[in-house]
This record gives structure tokens, sequence and C-alpha cells, in this order.
């Protein structure tokens, strides 16, 4: 029987991949399950599994090629047709082949990967050193970043070098090195200055392409407005601090700040169900359940947003939980196209790494998204004209002005904003 494997959807907003690498060739004998090729999208790079057990017959995608998604990239045959067994010289060959490649990193460099490696002039050693993360083991962009910012911090250390007295480069901050680029693209005024030698250039990775397209797409579609309010979160930094050391130990990771919001956004959308719809033309469709989309930063490299599911059937501890379990699947690369697709309003918390107010563009075909700022103390005026150190932070609510209006905008932040302040100190959350 001939299984076909197609281009998965990775996300509802996504609509094309491309074939990073095949893991496999034609003739080789897959596992159901098995990694058998990397794609690349906007929003992270992810391994494919096979279908089903089988002899790979076909396939009909080369590496490097942009593929709409549900498109038939290759073919197994699986069952009877499948050849039952290989020859003793093949089982040999195939076994020393894996065993290379559970001993050599090498094996598992993904293109980008091998482009980040020679970016940072790795060499065959430097690799050896890497840890890798991904499936079976294999190097992932994030390791490769790690690796080369911990080798920079001994140079420092060791007096070896002065890479930490300059700006530290993000992955995405590629314009300092020379990859080749398409010179037809490039303008009249930035070629005369390329030819005096005041910059260099380079082209955008695919991730990062792509995620400009969905962007300046979401943009033209969007009449985008933007509502902003300060939000008193002494309470539930109290409360955290009360029960911090319990969930941690019952449940086995730290409680962090974003669950808190969730439900407050959760609830809200409940009151304010306009933000849980979408346009189809000069139609509202209105959403029966809340798919709420969180936005994962992997590391430097990319950002995924894993759906939470019925969100609004979900306890604070069910919200956190799947935060927990979306977030960790999402950073070792095992999410499902299920677990990133169907969101219907999404929460982004750049407030972790001490953005203070936000202004993200909305996720399509989604009509709203809530960003959270950093907590940070300040001094505020409380009852009785008072001034007094609290704990604040600045909520953004970016939605679409087709079907928002600034009132509604303002009733939801209100609700979350009291949602939040009126926390009950007293709560049992473990319930």
């Amino acid at each position: 029987m001939e299984v076909k494997v197609l281009m998965p959807q990775m996300g509802e907003s996504v609509t094309e991949a491309v074939v990073a690498k095949w893991l496999v060739k034609v003739g080789d004998f897959v596992k159901r399950d098995q990694p058998i090729l990397e794609i690349s999208t906007d929003k992270v790079d992810s391994e494919v599994p096979s279908p089903a057990d089988g002899q790979v017959k076909e396939i009909l995608v080369k590496e490097g090629q942009t593929v709409p998604v549900k498109t038939l990239i290759a073919i197994i045959v699986s069952g009877e047709n499948a050849s039952e067994s290989k020859t003793d010289d093949a089982s040999k060959q195939d076994s020393q082949v894996h065993s290379s490649e559970s001993h050599n990193n090498k094996q598992f460099l993904s293109p980008i990967v091998k482009e980040l490696v020679k970016e940072h002039g790795l060499s065959e050693d430097d690799i050896r050193q890497i840890r890798g993360t991904g499936s079976g083991g294999r190097v992932t962009k994030t390791d490769v970043l790690k690796y080369v910012q911990s080798k920079e911090r001994e140079n420092a250390i060791s007096g070896g070098g002065s890479k930490l007295d300059e700006p530290q480069l993000r992955q995405s901050d590629t314009s300092w090195s020379s990859k080749p680029f398409n010179e037809a693209e490039i303008s009249p005024q930035v070629a005369k200055q390329l030819v005096d030698n005041e910059f260099t250039v380079t082209p955008m990775d695919i991730m990062r392409r792509t995620i400009a397209e969905h962007m300046v797409r979401s943009k033209s579609t969007s009449p985008h407005v933007y509502s902003i309010v300060e939000v008193d979160c002494s309470q539930i930094v109290r409360f955290r601090q009360k029960v911090k050391d319990e969930f941690s130990k019952r449940e086995g990771y730290s409680l962090s700040f974003t669950p808190f919001f969730l439900e407050a956004a959760v609830k809200g959308v409940l009151e304010f169900p306009i933000l849980n719809c979408s346009v189809d033309g000069s139609n509202i469709i209105y959403k029966k359940h809340i798919h709420l989309g969180v936005a994962v930063a992997i590391g430097n490299t990319g950002l995924i947003v894993p759906v939470i599911k019925r969100a609004e059937e979900k306890s604070f501890l069910g919200l956190a939980r799947a935060l927990n379990i979306l977030a960790e699947k999402a950073r070792s690369k095992k999410l499902s196209p299920e677990e990133v697709a169907g969101g219907t309003f999404t929460v982004t918390n750049p407030g972790v790494f001490g953005t203070l107010i936000g202004t993200p563009i909305i996720n399509q075909p989604q009509v709203a998204i809530l960003c959270l700022g950093a907590i940070t103390k300040r001094p505020a005026v409380v009852d009785d004209d008072k001034i007094a150190i609290r704990d604040l932070c600045y909520l953004t609510l970016s939605y679409d002005h087709r079907v928002i209006d600034g009132s509604v905008s303002g009733q939801f932040l209100s609700f979350v904003k009291k949602y939040i302040e009126t926390w009950d100190i007293n709560r049992n959350i473990f319930v």
C-alpha cells in the first residue's frame, strides 16, 4: 500500500514551508514516527515524522524548495509491497550509519545550522562539543547559539577575546556576515555604498522572509488600533510569592505570572465575544470556543504560537499546565500541527524580556492580540491620594478596527485590569 507524505500545516496562518533537509533517501526503510525530513516555516524549524512503517519509494520535492501546505512531497510503500527484510550487508551498512550518526554531530546539521556554523567559524571540534537538544540528538540553531555565547564568555574571562565588549548579535542580526545575495535586488544607492565598502549585505533567511511577508499581509488586512492600560499587579505578586514553593513542589515547574493573565483574558473574551471572531468579507464569524494562542520564543531564533484548545473550560491550574506542556514542546520541536492551529485569540508576553510596552501585530485571521509588559516597581497614587510603591505593568490590546471599536477595547482592558487588581489572596488554585 502506498502512503502519501504531505507537507504539514504548522499553524493556520502558515501557507507554505521549505524542505530544509531530507533525513532519508529513496529505498530507505523507515519506522512510523521516525523523522524523515526537516522543514522550515516563518514560525519554527521542525521535523516531519513518517506516517507509517515502510520503504521510501519516491521523494518528490528537493531540498531548498518552497511548497504549499498539503503538497505531496514523498511516497512510502508499506505492508506487503515493501521488502520484508534487508540483506545482511545492507543491515550492516545501515547499522554503521546509525552508529556513526549517534556519535557524530556532523550528521545532524541542517542547512540552517550549517550556515550558522560557517558564520561563526566553528571547527569540527567545536561541533562535537555541542550537545544536541533536537529530536534524535540533532543539533539545533539554539544549541549553536548557546555554544557560541558560552565560548565568547570563556574567551572574555580568560582574556582570549573581546567579543563581549561588542553588542551581542542575535541570530537575526546577520547584517555583519557576508552571505551571497542577489545583486539584482540591490538598489543603486545601496550598491554605491557597498562598492565604497561602507557595509555588507546579507539576504534574509527563510524564517525571517516568511515572517516579513505575513506581518505585511496582516497590516494590510487589518486596520490596527492599540489601547493601553496600566495594571496594579501587587495582589498577584503577593499571591505568587505565597504559593510558588508549594506550586513548584506539586507541579514540578515554576509558577510564572503568565497564567494569571491568561485566565483574566479568557474571562474577558467570554464577556466580549467580538474579540473571539474572524472576518469573512462583510461577515463576522463568531467562534464557539476560545482557542487561546500563547506566543513562545524559541531562544533567539524564532517564535511559535501553540494553542490551548477550549481554554474557557480550563481552571487556573489547567491553563498553567497546558502552557507549560506546550512551551516545552515548542522548545524541543515536538509540537504537532494540531497544537499550533486554530487559535482564536492570542496573548504574547514580551515583558519577560524587560519590554514595558509592546504593540504586536495581529495573528491573522484573528482580530485581537493582548500584550503583557514587564511588571516593575513604580510609585503610584493609592487610596486617600497617598503615594506608594506598587508592582505595575502595561497591557496593550492590538485590535482590528473593522469589527472592534475603542469602547469595546477599553471595556475589555478594564475587565482584565480589575480581574488582576482584585485577585483573591486566599484563593485555592489547586482544586
